[in-house]
């Protein structure tokens, strides 16, 4: 499965770019996405697993176009993800950013 795409071919989403980073770490599903979850909720805004650092760094609004000529706001919260893999035998670090939509995170204090 490639992250671009999923099982049915479809684009994948934030939450389906988790659930895929997931499963190249060994992961179980849903731990990044709990991690992300977790970094909110910390005083430190981070969030980690052996291997894997996870940071809150805020929130981000943009309109989104629902139908012809209505625009809705989409808040985002914004995290990076830092953690460490193997490709073509070498060890690499990689950073990614992630964009969660808000309505279904919980509220930051």
């Amino acid at each position: 499965m490639s992250y671009r795409s999923g099982e049915s071919g479809e684009n994948l989403g934030s939450e389906g770019y988790l659930s895929y980073l997931d499963q190249r770490l060994g992961f179980p599903k849903g731990t990044l996405y709990d991690l992300c979850l977790s970094s909110i909720k910390s005083e430190t805004k981070t969030g980690t697993k052996p291997g894997v650092v996870v940071t809150y760094r805020g929130e981000t609004e943009r309109q989104i176009r629902t139908t012809s000529h209505h625009f809705m706001p989409v808040r985002k919260a914004i995290f990076l993800i830092e953690f460490t893999m193997k490709k073509a035998g070498k060890q690499i670090d990689r950073v990614v950013q992630v964009h969660l939509e808000v309505q279904r995170m919980p509220p930051v204090l």
